[in-house]
């Protein structure tokens, strides 16, 4: 980029930073916030235990507003695994005043998120085992601190501004975060994004031009065989842990769309492309209406049971089931355009748009007619069929369709007919609505299909 491409590239940065920038005082009032909650863990956790700071506002890559502090409790690894997390969670408790609360997490392994209300603030406290080395690691949280002394060894302050502007841009898509229901960026991603690329300018011109497998970090030349012993299209190694791919939870939607965001920015540098989904509440019902008419699609939506378990295990038992029912009515001969899956009060939907279709007879091919026994095998199967016929080599015969209709077949799905009861989620009970939308839902329905929509 170069030119007056690059000075407005540049321009468009500056104003994007201007906003989310955290102001010199907010940076003074988050370092006093953590230096409050490490002189109340000192009291109680012994010396020969670090108290470090670590992620984005350690590493000077956090946005405006975001105060969330992580503290990792370092310890030897001359203890087990579940001395150091009971120690750890005993530790961070004695942190807590009157007022306060906290809830237990789980990554890997246990960690405690404080509410500390007296300091309006929330951090989260991990047991982990300190090491200078990964060959030292007893658990996946151990890299994190290493995370930290590698990117602030190596980022300048344009870096970590680079950093923050390609967060937002992400987040304000939809596409930042490394939750299995957003399957987007991590935050360390990001950084080691510009890191591999040196800036943002740079990632805007390398990336939306790469062939996959894209793969970032690897020896030149040992590109595919990284891609290959990852499993993936998609790999960021970690310079940390070169046996870890850091872009493993990214989906092929979320990094197509990541690409898609990263070449406009590099041809049509303007602020637009940050400002995410716009609506108001008060009319997103008018709008969403407007989106489905103008698909001229059927839809299908089912509110579909679940126990009281996180997001993050129903999101991905919801998704895979999603897949099996859109795999099953294609079977049919019924062709979906979109499918979606979302949380709403701890409830999963499924939704689905479609052509306005009847599908009466459809197609069922059969072998080869070069095979005699199996042709024989598959007309006395398809006795009852309307018809047969040849298409290229292959016998077909035309049967009645099962489901007429997609509509017909999301019936019998509402009333588990099709999956029945799944490990945490059930579908003898749905709540199927054709055609028609709960009001409750059209908002986070509407940011869900916009972002859908959004390429």
């Amino acid at each position: 980029m170069a030119g007056k491409a690059a000075d407005k590239f540049n321009q468009v940065r500056k104003r994007i930073l201007a906003d989310i920038k955290p102001s010199k005082e907010e940076l003074q009032e988050t370092v006093y916030l953590v230096n409050m909650l490490s002189s109340r863990l000192k009291k109680s956790v012994p010396k020969d235990v670090e108290i470090r700071v670590t992620g984005s506002i350690s590493r000077g890559t956090n946005l405006k507003g975001n105060a969330d502090i992580d503290i990792f409790l370092l310890f030897s690894t001359n203890l087990k695994k579940d001395m150091i997390i009971k120690k750890g969670l005993s530790y961070a408790k004695k942190a807590l005043r009157k007022g306060d609360s906290f809830e237990i997490k789980y990554a890997e392994h246990p960690y405690m998120r404080l509410y500390l209300n007296d300091l309006g603030i929330k951090a989260d406290i991990v047991p982990a085992f300190k090491i200078d080395n990964i060959e030292k690691m007893g658990t996946a949280v151990d890299r994190t601190p290493l995370h930290t002394d590698f990117i602030n060894s190596k980022f300048n302050e344009r870096m970590r501004d680079d950093t923050r502007v390609l967060k937002y841009l992400l987040k304000m898509n939809g596409i930042y975060g490394a939750e299995i229901k957003i399957s987007g960026f991590s935050g360390y991603l990001c950084e080691l994004l510009i890191y591999y690329a040196g800036s943002l300018e740079r990632l805007c011109e390398t990336l939306p031009k790469a062939k996959l497998p894209i793969v970032l970090g690897a020896k030149r030349g040992e590109e595919y065989e990284a891609s290959k012993r990852f499993g993936s299209s998609f790999v960021v190694i970690d310079p940390v842990d070169n046996n870890r791919n850091v872009a493993a939870g990214v989906s092929m939607e979320s990094l197509s769309r990541a690409i898609l965001l990263l070449r406009y920015l590099h041809e049509n540098p303007g602020e637009d492309i940050f400002l995410g989904i716009r609506y108001s509440s008060d009319d997103v019902s008018r709008k969403l209406d407007e989106t489905i008419s103008r698909l001229g699609l059927n839809t299908y939506l089912l509110k579909v049971r679940s126990s009281r378990k996180t997001d993050d295990i129903i999101w991905p038992q919801a998704r895979k089931s999603a897949d099996i029912l859109k795999t099953e009515a294609e079977k049919y001969g019924f062709r979906i355009y979109i499918d979606l899956v979302f949380m709403f009060r701890d409830s999963p939907y499924i939704f689905f748009a479609s052509p306005k279709e009847e599908i009466n007879t459809r197609v069922q091919r059969g072998p080869s007619v070069f095979m005699p026994k199996a042709v024989e095998d598959f007309m006395k199967h398809h006795k009852d069929a309307k018809g047969f016929t040849i298409n290229g080599e292959f016998i077909c015969a035309l049967v009645q369709n099962r489901y007429p209709t997609l509509a017909a077949f999301m019936y019998d799905v509402s009333s588990g007919k099709i999956l029945g009861k799944r490990k945490d989620i059930d579908f003898s009970r749905c709540e199927f609505f054709f055609c028609e939308l709960p009001e409750d839902i059209k908002e986070t329905l509407y940011i869900e299909l916009s972002r859908k929509l959004s390429a």
